[in-house]
């Protein structure tokens, strides 16, 4: 049976049950009731039929019997219904409603009648029997009064009142029809309006289900490209790309801290972005030294639609996820979505930071922050590939600073590693973002240019060399005297295909650049050296 056949039969069931119980009671009271009732009517309309016998005992002559009483019988009977018969002490009947006259006086005597013989013993009698007049089982209730001599007799069918029960029976029976009626329009509203309310609910169920699984499948494949990310720039694309599709109705940014605990936008997203809450004030709060980190989320806008919350890792705060919205005000307390967002932003960025300083740790000098000679070597042989496979040339630069060991016991180390970084920092500002710089060892860099002829290479290094003449390198607030370097090169493939045979060239040029007199800039070639001196 389906649920909605239980709704409907089950209290219908129940009800029947106890409407048939309580029907059965009250009907079984009833009963008695109405016997009672039927006993006592009996009882006054025989006591009013004997009180009336006065009208016509006065002058009344047994010998000579009229239709008096007969007369008598017959018009109480049509008052009351019942059955009204007279009686003399000897059981002679000498009136009776449901007797014409000329039957009473043709009757025999009824003596022995059980409610006679009771009434001239007790003053009353009652008894039951079947009537052959009426077809029907009848009560008769005699009273006799002696002083008269009379004894009037009233009798009705037993069954006088099963029309009452049967009405009854015909009013229970409606009431239940009509509640079962009520029942089964109710149990249909009742059915309807639960399944509107089921529909609903599982269309809510449902949506929620689809938008969390949507958030739950753009915050895993957001977390996935994050932690495949190789370099931190890497994840500005993908958190601007999949943080409107996650978050529609916000926009946004994330910044960092950098080494220096200063604060840097690492991406944004979101046509609602304003370009001036970059540099946010409130990153005081980000970078403030506070230990209450239970409180991760704080208004950073006084309107109430913007608010962040800090990117932590072990209890260490490295940045902030700004999100902004211009609808209604949002609450500073961040649902469970969000805070997870950024709990996944937090850990794949945390891990992208770590990637990222292990590989420059790996990969860079830690003094001049250039490449280190390691990464260089593998980076060649990378770039020496491409060049043969687009057939085009790969230019390397040997440089080594001029006369560095005196200037170091001149002016000491210190200040020799301030000039290595100034250096490095020369190479960073004029070299192109595909120009490879490292330091090769001590004193001696070298610059992987793929993608450039021997003249573009020549002309790089005398704007090196020059630019390097004429720096200005102040120590601690003293000149220090002018670095000059020198340079050789060897370019892919005029001076060799390998990058052993490459570099030997590029650093026999340079020692030819040596040789000849310093500071100046010389070209490996196939037999001989040709120097270009400014």
């Amino acid at each position: 049976m389906k649920l909605q056949q239980k709704i409907i039969f089950m209290p219908i069931g129940i009800i029947m049950i106890i409407f048939m119980i309580f029907m059965l009671g009250i009907e079984y009271h009833l009963k008695e009731l109405l016997q009672k009732r039927f006993k006592n009517e009996l009882r006054t309309i025989a006591a009013f039929s004997l009180s009336a016998v006065d009208l016509v005992s006065y002058d009344f002559d047994v010998k000579t019997l009229d239709s008096s009483f007969d007369l008598l019988a017959d018009r109480i009977s049509k008052a009351s219904k019942a059955r009204i018969s007279y009686f003399t002490y000897k059981g002679v009947l000498v009136g009776d409603s449901a007797l014409t006259f000329s039957e009473v006086l043709s009757s025999k005597p009824l003596s022995d009648r059980t409610e006679i013989t009771e009434a001239l013993t007790n003053g009353m009698g009652i008894a039951k029997r079947f009537s052959y007049l009426t077809n029907k089982e009848t009560i008769y209730y005699s009273i006799y009064n002696n002083q008269t001599g009379f004894i009037a007799r009233a009798a009705m069918p037993e069954n006088s009142f099963d029309s009452i029960i049967f009405n009854l029976r015909i009013n229970f029976i409606f009431i239940i029809i009509t509640t079962i009626a009520c029942i089964v329009l109710l149990g249909i509203f009742t059915i309807n309006l639960v399944k509107k309310s089921v529909k609903k609910e599982r269309n809510r169920q449902e949506n929620r289900i689809i938008t969390r699984t949507r958030e739950i499948t753009f915050i895993q494949t957001m977390t996935t490209l994050l932690n495949g990310a190789e370099l931190l720039k890497e994840s500005s694309s993908i958190i601007s790309n999949i943080m409107p599709k996650l978050m529609p109705s916000y926009s946004g940014a994330v910044s960092l801290l950098d080494g220096n605990q200063r604060v840097y936008e690492l991406t944004h997203w979101g046509k609602n972005w304003p370009e001036e809450v970059s540099l946010l004030p409130s990153m005081s709060w980000l970078t403030s030294s506070s230990k209450d980190d239970s409180i991760i989320s704080e208004l950073c806008s006084t309107d109430g639609k913007m608010f962040c919350i800090k990117l932590i890792n072990e209890e260490q705060c490295f940045g902030a996820l700004h999100l902004i919205t211009t609808g209604e005000n949002v609450d500073v307390k961040f649902n469970e979505s969000v805070n997870e967002i950024a709990h996944q932003i937090s850990q794949a960025l945390s891990n992208l930071i770590l990637k990222e300083r292990l590989r420059n740790q790996a990969t860079r000098d830690p003094l001049t922050n250039l490449y280190n000679r390691r990464f260089m070597l593998e980076t060649f042989e990378q770039s020496l590939h491409r060049a043969e496979r687009h057939q085009g040339n790969l230019a390397v630069l040997l440089i080594d600073l001029d006369h560095f060991k005196r200037f170091n016991d001149e002016f000491g180390h210190d200040a020799g590693d301030m000039v290595l970084t100034e250096v490095a920092k020369l190479f960073q500002t004029n070299l192109r973002l595909e120009d490879i710089a490292c330091r090769y060892g001590g004193e001696e860099f070298c610059i992987i240019c793929p993608d450039t002829g021997l003249k573009e290479t020549y002309l790089l290094a005398e704007k090196l060399r020059n630019r390097i003449n004429k720096a200005t390198l102040i120590y601690k607030n003293k000149t220090l005297s002018p670095i000059s370097m020198s340079i050789g090169i060897s370019v892919f493939p005029n001076h060799g295909s390998t990058t052993e045979t490459l570099i030997a060239e590029a650093d026999t040029a340079l020692y030819n650049a040596k040789h000849n007199g310093r500071n100046c800039t010389v070209v490996a070639q196939s037999n001989a050296s040709h120097q270009y001196k400014s």
